[in-house]
């Protein structure tokens, strides 16, 4: 055992206080006193403490307890920190004249000095330790246990969560991705189905299609091989090559699977994306190639309704927009409307969202354009749309501001014409719905609604008669007796019966009147002469019908109206955020950086298309 410090203890007291106290040893309080004076460490080395501890041992079995603890605080420390703990108990009735004596407190293999801080509270100083539970007590000696044995917890510091730069969050982030792409074209193959079942020789042909364009990509596998002996390329470098080519690899297959399936792919993973989706966000470009030539969807939507420019453009992948617009995704696309966007959002907010002012721009006036395209090519708009483009000749003399100028006025100019003529079609389309509801409003309708209008004006006008009517009754009830009030109702409902049968008699000879003259006029004219039904042959429409009708018109209207007015808003906000191109050097920098990736993604998709139709077989090209 050792002792970190000590102090002269009981130095005052006469030996045999000491010894009627319980220290049965007179080696270990020898060994005990030499160890207080000289202030040196005590060592269970020792062959002299070793007899000692011993017989400590053999006390610890059966020890006389003379100091209660009551408390330890705190219960535990950390491994690696000094602790200070407070230790409070009471001595025994028959030792309180110990009260004021110096004791030890013992700790795991280490006695400390105890400081008294009050009668029966003592302070220690705990020194770092191994984690794990100790024995603790308190001893005169610092050996022999003079209260009871507790368990003292040493505990491991909390691992505080390491501070991760941004650049390895990243890393991780895009991993991740990584993951979840290559589990979704690993889980699910659908190759038993295929050998399972039947192909059709139309997919069967479209197989041999796409497995003829995608035959280049086993050059990769020479490519990084030849880089790998020839030592042109680091170590990171050649595992991400890998992993890249395995991914290709096994993409091709999976498309391949898919055209032979019958070019459906309703595949997501846990988070609702799909392949093209994960491969827009992580920048794939390679993938859109593959996804275009096997006929596959590039605008295929995941369980949220966003596509693959979507993604690539909330996370700004200029490179990944520019190859998805050239391989033709359609960039005016609203994802699924939410409880914060009930008018969705297209990829040009989304954009502008996270902060990409200049991609927004672009995005936004490549919507405009493709949808005026797609409402002429519906019949919908007139006209065509001149697109405004600044000639090579024309850059020479320009410096960089007034080239950004010159481009910004010129996606203003494509931005404003395209929104104008968007909202002239829809102001047609309008007038068109309006002068179709005034042609369908029949003659009958309008009868309908005079004779109701007649109504509410009879009604109305009878009102104070009726009132003034009913007043007087009420008079009169008052102040006629019973006999001269069932008088008055007999005679009442006489001249009731002689107005009604005389009226009767009027309506029936009108009656027979008409009914002759109708006659006359359906038998002379409609079914004699112009060869048509009679009037028993029409058909009228009742009132719930024509409410029924009336109330589906409004509904569509309704919703014809609602969609107009959004789609009018995204066209105003497509135009304002092309413009806000003027107030930002930044943005106007992506502009031009987002335009000249577009122009080079056109080329090379052309330059992709033209030698692998010249490679097809005839048979092919058929």
């Amino acid at each position: 055992m050792q002792r970190e410090d000590s102090s002269a203890i009981g130095m005052g007291k006469p030996l045999d206080l000491l010894i009627n106290n319980g220290l049965e040893s007179q080696d270990s309080f020898g060994k005990w006193i030499n160890c207080t004076v000289t202030e040196s460490p005590c060592s269970m080395g020792d062959p002299v403490l070793e007899s000692s501890s011993s017989s400590g041992q053999d006390s610890f079995t059966s020890p006389e307890e003379i100091f209660s603890i009551t408390e330890v605080s705190p219960a535990w420390a950390y491994s690696t920190e000094k602790t200070k703990i407070l230790v409070t108990g009471v001595f025994h009735q028959a030792y309180q004249h110990l009260a004021k004596s110096n004791l030890f407190c013992v700790c795991g293999d280490v006695c400390y000095p105890a400081e008294t801080i009050q009668v029966g509270v003592y302070r220690c100083l705990l020194s770092q330790h191994a984690p794990g539970l100790v024995k603790l007590y308190m001893s005169l000696d610092g050996h022999k246990p003079i209260s009871q044995v507790l368990n003292f917890e040493y505990r491991a510091p909390l691992l505080h969560d390491p501070v991760v730069p941004l650049e390895d969050k990243s890393r991780w982030e895009e991993f991740r991705l990584q993951m979840r792409l290559a589990y979704l074209l690993f889980s699910t193959s659908k190759s038993l189905n295929i050998l399972s079942g039947k192909v059709s020789p139309n997919s069967l042909k479209e197989a041999k299609k796409f497995a003829q364009k995608t035959s280049n990509i086993s050059n990769s596998w020479t490519y990084l091989i030849q880089s790998i002996e020839e030592n042109r390329a680091s170590f990171t470098q050649a595992k991400d090559s890998l992993f890249e080519i395995a991914l290709k690899n096994r993409l091709k297959d999976w498309l391949l699977e898919r055209i032979i399936y019958g070019s459906k792919t309703t595949e997501y993973d846990a988070q609702g994306q799909g392949v093209i989706h994960l491969c827009a966000i992580l920048g794939y470009t390679w993938a859109i190639y593959l996804f275009s030539w096997s006929g596959l969807s590039l605008d295929f939507r995941d369980k949220h309704g966003w596509t693959a420019l979507h993604w690539a453009a909330y996370y700004g992948r200029e490179k990944m927009v520019a190859v998805l617009l050239s391989a033709g995704a359609k960039p005016n696309l609203v994802m699924d409307p939410t409880t914060q966007n009930p008018s969705g959002c297209t990829a040009a907010d989304l954009a502008s969202l996270n902060g990409y002012d200049g991609l927004a721009a672009y995005l936004s006036e490549e919507a405009l354009v493709a949808q005026f395209n797609d409402m002429a090519l519906a019949g919908n708009a007139s006209g065509s749309l001149q697109t405004s483009r600044i000639e090579a000749t024309n850059l020479v003399n320009l410096n960089e501001d007034e080239l950004y100028l010159r481009e910004t006025l010129a996606a203003y100019r494509t931005a404003a014409d395209a929104a104008a003529r968007i909202n002239t079609a829809f102001r047609a389309h309008s007038f068109k719905v309006r002068a179709k509801a005034v042609e369908s409003y029949n003659a009958e309708d309008e009868a309908r609604s005079i004779i109701a209008a007649m109504k509410i004006q009879h009604a109305f006008r009878n009102y104070e008669a009726k009132r003034k009517m009913a007043a007087a009754a009420r008079i009169q009830y008052r102040f006629r007796t019973w006999k001269m009030h069932k008088d008055f109702l007999n005679m009442r409902r006489q001249a009731i019966k002689i107005q009604a049968a005389f009226l009767g008699f009027q309506a029936r000879r009108q009656y027979r009147k008409i009914v002759w003259s109708v006659g006359v006029l359906e038998k002379a004219i409609l079914r004699w002469r112009l060869r048509r039904k009679g009037f028993r042959g029409l058909q009228i429409t009742t009132d719930e019908a024509v409410e029924e009708q009336r109330q589906e018109t409004y509904i569509e209207e309704a919703y014809y109206i609602s969609s107009r007015k959004q789609a009018e808003e995204r066209v105003e906000k497509a135009v304002i955020r092309v413009q806000s191109m003027f107030r930002s050097k930044k943005a106007q920098q992506e502009y031009r950086r987002m335009k000249l990736a577009h122009d080079l993604a056109t080329l090379e998709y052309e330059s992709l298309i033209g030698p692998l139709s010249d490679m097809m077989p005839k048979d092919h090209r058929n």
